[in-house]
């Protein structure tokens, strides 16, 4: 196991929250290691997961699919898809999150990854000997050593890391002292919590849903979002339905019962409503006037 798994954490946060090569460009939206991981809610991300059980047993709901997890298990969250981890007594995991920068990377390497995004094999049981685990494996031993190891390593062994995914879960692959002083936890935690709100929109998650996939308290979240943002979760949520139901008005030809659902209003009434309070119109016209509008440019 590993000691100090939360500084390693943040260090890991702060050091490489993106990661840029002549070939390729990812952007990390976090590092997680958890010694005792249990139920996060149902929910979907825009980008990819990958997780390490290093210890414990659990399950994985893909979809319409439920997996057992247990030491050694490696598995990969694909965008678009909801899914859920679940253990009773914990599990100890690794996990990162990230995204390919597609403007900025080589279109053969998008290709690969996005042939990850789409791919069947998303489990890998006793992957104690697999490359992605020994990477993983040993950037974090390095983390734990006495001895100082540059920025440089800690970077390229990432890149690596992300590299290795492609390989484990598909046939084709691309070739391709712990300090804290910029790391901002309440940053962090509350970009987290902005990103998973905006990939689960449609389905109203609630404070305490988004504060427990955090492993934060309720009461905690709720104040990082008014100190933060000055405004209450439950604004913020209601700013980002309308926000999404702006951008489906104008850009899509969604009914307008389809955009409400997209945008996680309950019911086309209660969106109707709330639409028309904040922008002054009902949503039907509201479309129909930026429709006007274009024409006219």
């Amino acid at each position: 196991m590993f000691d100090h798994p939360h500084k390693i954490q943040a260090y890991l946060n702060e050091i490489v929250p993106r990661l840029q090569s002549p070939s390729a460009s990812f952007t990390i939206h976090y590092w997680g290691i958890d010694p005792a991981h249990f139920d996060n809610p149902v929910h979907q991300h825009s980008f990819f997961e990958i997780c390490y059980v290093r210890e414990g047993e659990g399950m994985y709901m893909d979809g319409d699919d439920l997996f057992p997890l247990r030491k050694e298990t490696l598995f990969l969250s694909r965008p678009g898809i909801r899914h859920q981890i679940r253990s009773k007594k914990g599990m100890f995991l690794l996990y990162v999150a990230f995204e390919v920068d597609e403007e900025n990377t080589d279109p053969a390497i998008v290709r690969h990854f996005r042939q990850l995004a789409v791919a069947d094999r998303i489990l890998i049981y006793d992957a104690y000997a697999n490359p992605t685990t020994l990477i993983w494996t040993a950037l974090l031993k390095h983390l734990q050593e006495l001895v100082p190891i540059t920025e440089h390593y800690v970077k390229s062994a990432a890149l690596s890391l992300l590299f290795s995914f492609c390989s484990a879960f598909q046939a084709e692959a691309p070739s391709a002292g712990l300090g804290t002083s910029g790391y901002k936890p309440a940053a962090y935690a509350l970009n987290r919590a902005i990103r998973f709100v905006k990939d689960n929109l449609s389905h109203s998650m609630t404070l305490s849903e988004v504060a427990a996939y955090l492993h934060l308290s309720s009461r905690h979240l709720s104040r990082l979002f008014q100190q933060e943002l000055g405004m209450s979760y439950i604004n913020f949520v209601q700013q980002e339905k309308i926000r999404r139901a702006v951008y489906l008005l104008m850009h899509t030809d969604l009914s307008l019962i389809e955009i409400a659902e997209k945008s996680g209003f309950s019911s086309i009434h209660y969106f109707t409503r709330s639409f028309s309070r904040k922008m002054g119109m009902p949503p039907g016209q509201y479309r129909e006037a930026m429709h006007e509008k274009k024409i006219s440019e």
